[in-house]
């Protein structure tokens, strides 16, 4: 199998869903996308996992308003350590759901009210090794951040600089790249160093894990907007 941190040469997806015409219409979209093939279109997840094992799959949408089973399915491929992306696919999603599959490191959490056009960027972006957060989902994000405990290490912020740390409590309020961009007065390519600096220098795997312990630790307070000139 390719390794999980280089684009494959083809994306063999599998799409879990448990409304027939989403999903259909999914697989038309995805298949649209160069180098994308679906497999797979089940609403049975028990099915699931068998399915990435024996037809050595490397790309799964998992529908997150079924809640904690599906919750289990991203617990049991992250557990194999196949070299698998997970997207998320919400509504609106429960809580308990949410922060779950955030703590297992999902690849992309993807509004279900997200335009074509946009829905098929953010999956471009993921296959390419991104992890993508619908921009409308940050409000639900940053709400359950607010209200949960988040158990970790201790890591010594002291490592990052001042900007870095500006980043990491823009995270923690669940804003986007752009939002942070817009909000510092800085641009958009500079916040993906900035994040991708700050979660090498605390030892995070993905962005939401660091917003997750940013809320937890304290880290809740971005700087004032920068004004616009």
């Amino acid at each position: 199998m390719t390794p999980f941190n280089e684009k494959p040469a083809r994306v063999r997806a599998l799409i879990y869903d448990q409304c027939p015409l989403f999903a259909d219409g999914l697989k038309k979209l995805l298949e649209s996308i160069e180098g994308f093939s679906v497999e797979t279109v089940t609403d049975d997840g028990a099915s699931v996992f068998q399915a990435v094992t024996e037809s050595e799959l490397n790309f799964v949408v998992l529908d997150l308003d079924a809640g904690m089973p599906t919750v289990k399915i991203l617990e049991r491929i992250k557990a194999s350590w196949l070299p698998v992306r997970c997207v998320m696919l919400i509504t609106d999603g429960s809580q308990p759901s949410l922060i779950a599959a955030i703590r297992m490191q999902a690849d992309g959490f993807l509004s279900k009210r997200l335009p074509v056009a946009a829905m098929r960027r953010q999956f471009e972006q993921i296959a390419e090794g991104e992890v993508v957060i619908s921009d409308s989902l940050t409000g639900v994000l940053a709400d359950s951040l607010r209200n949960v405990r988040y158990q970790d290490a201790v890591r010594d912020v002291s490592q990052i600089s001042k900007r870095e740390l500006d980043v990491l409590q823009c995270l923690s309020q669940g804003m986007s790249n752009r939002q942070i961009a817009e909000h510092l007065g800085i641009m958009d390519g500079t916040v993906k160093v900035h994040v991708k600096h700050l979660l090498k220098k605390l030892n995070f795997a993905t962005r939401v894990e660091a917003a997750l312990w940013a809320s937890e630790n304290g880290y809740r307070n971005p700087p004032s907007p920068t004004p616009k000139k």
